[in-house]
């Protein structure tokens, strides 16, 4: 029994060769998956269950596929959708960790987001998009 569990990663390694794995598509069904799970516990919806259960069915299938231009297709199907909120997000989480040093507003020319350093006074600001002067006070 010891030879087999240490023979055991060496197995799966040659099993996994040719195969696709994990990739970012994959890890966002296994999350969505948990979370119908949970959901399914705390409302009780028995359909939240059976979208859990398909969900890890794709998972799985996608990992252990042998069509890995077809799997990198969905991957990067999934990294160009999800490129947009993510850049939001972190936008959002960074904003938040330099609120006390940073005062953020949007340009009113093309609406991008700008920054200038609190406690400075009033400042001329140019956006470096649509080059539109504006005057805050930070």
């Amino acid at each position: 029994m010891k030879n087999f569990f240490a023979q055991l990663p060496y197995k799966i390694g040659a099993f996994m060769v040719g195969r696709r794995g994990m990739d970012n598509f994959n890890v966002a069904l296994l999350v969505t998956s948990v979370i119908c799970m949970v959901l399914e516990i705390l409302f009780g919806w028995r359909v939240l269950s059976w979208i859990s259960f398909v969900l890890l069915i794709v998972c799985c299938v996608r990992c252990y596929s042998k069509n890995i231009a077809a799997r990198e297709k969905e991957n990067q199907k999934w990294l160009a959708a999800s490129a947009k909120p993510k850049r939001w997000w972190n936008m959002l989480d960074t904003m938040y960790v330099n609120r006390k040093t940073t005062k953020y507003f949007r340009c009113k020319g093309c609406g991008q987001i700008l920054s200038i350093p609190r406690g400075k006074g009033t400042m001329r600001i140019v956006c470096p998009k649509c080059k539109t002067e504006v005057m805050k006070k930070s």
